[in-house]
C-alpha cells in the first residue's frame, strides 16, 4: 500500500511529466511548422489584367498586365502612384524582398532589361528616374543600392560586364555623371574604391583638367610613387626625409628635406 503522500507525489510526477512533455511536443511542432500567416482580406473593385484612369500617352509595350493612370491636378500637391506596395517584417529570421523580379534571356539581337524606369520631365519640379531613401536605425551594413556583377564568360570574344553606367545622351551638356553633396548630413568617405585590380581610376577620356582638387590636399603615403610618363619608369616619391628622383628602381636625384632652404 502506497502511503499518501507517495501516492501524491507519484501523480504531481506524472501530471508535471505530461504537461512537460506537451510543452515540448508543442515547442517542436511551432519550431518545425511555423504559425500560418494572418488572413488575407481584400478590398475595392477586382483587378483585371489592364486597367486605365485617365488618358496617359500611349506606351509601345507588349505587356501581360497594363495599369495605367493620367492625372492633371492643380490643387493640393499629392502623391499619385499607379501601384504602391508596402511591407513590414518583424521576424528575426527572414529575406524580405518586397519586389522581385527576374529574367533569362538568350537573345542575340535587341536589349534586354529586368527593371526599365523612363522619365520625361517638362516641367521645373525635381524629378529622378529611381528613387531611394535609407533610414538606419540598427547597426550593420545598409546599402540604398547595391549591385553584384558575376562574369564567368571565357570565350574569344570581347567582354564588358560594368556595374554601373552612366550615358550622357545630349544634346546639352549634361553637369555632372555622379553627384555627392551634403543633404543635412555628411559621409566619413565620398568614394570607396576597397577593391583590387590594375587601376583604381581611369581617366581615359578627354578632359581640359583631369583631377581638380579645388582646396583639397591630395596625400600620398611615404614611399607611393608619382609617375611621370606611360611605363612608370621616371617616377617622384617622398621616403625617409628624401624627395627622390627615379628612373625604374634607381634614385639619379634627391632633395634631403631636412636641409636648408635654397633653390633648385
Amino acid at each position: 500500500m502506497l502511503w499518501p503522500f507517495f501516492s501524491t507525489s507519484v501523480a504531481r510526477r506524472r501530471f508535471l511529466g505530461g504537461g512537460f512533455l506537451a510543452s515540448l511536443l508543442r515547442f517542436r511542432q511551432k519550431e518545425n511548422n511555423p504559425p500560418s500567416p494572418p488572413p488575407l482580406s481584400a478590398s475595392g473593385p477586382p483587378l483585371h489584367a489592364h486597367m486605365q484612369l485617365g488618358n496617359p500617352p500611349i506606351q509601345p509595350l507588349d505587356t501581360m498586365i497594363l495599369f495605367e493612370r493620367g492625372d492633371n491636378n492643380n490643387g493640393r500637391a499629392e502623391t499619385h502612384e499607379v501601384l504602391s506596395l508596402i511591407h513590414q517584417e518583424k521576424g528575426a529570421r527572414s529575406y524580405p524582398w518586397t519586389l522581385y523580379a527576374s529574367l533569362e534571356t538568350h537573345h542575340t539581337e535587341g536589349d534586354a532589361c529586368v527593371v526599365c524606369s523612363r522619365l520625361h520631365k517638362y516641367g521645373p519640379g525635381w524629378s529622378t528616374g529611381l528613387h531611394s531613401e535609407v533610414f538606419t536605425h540598427s547597426r550593420a551594413v545598409v546599402i540604398g543600392c547595391n549591385i553584384e556583377v558575376s562574369n564567368d564568360y571565357q570565350g574569344p570574344d570581347a567582354t564588358l560586364a560594368i556595374g554601373l553606367n552612366i550615358q550622357a545622351k545630349g544634346p546639352q551638356k549634361a553637369q555632372y555623371g555622379i553627384q555627392i553633396h551634403d543633404g543635412g548630413g555628411g559621409f566619413e568617405r565620398g568614394i570607396g574604391l576597397n577593391g583590387s585590380g590594375a587601376i583604381g581610376l581611369d581617366l581615359g577620356g578627354k578632359f581640359d583638367v583631369g583631377l581638380h582638387a579645388h582646396q583639397n590636399p591630395i596625400r600620398l603615403s611615404e614611399g607611393t610613387c608619382i609617375e611621370l610618363e606611360d611605363t612608370g619608369t621616371i617616377r617622384l616619391r617622398y621616403l625617409k626625409g628624401r624627395i627622390e628622383f627615379l628612373k625604374g628602381d634607381r634614385c639619379f636625384a634627391h632633395i634631403d628635406v631636412d636641409g636648408p632652404d635654397h633653390a633648385l
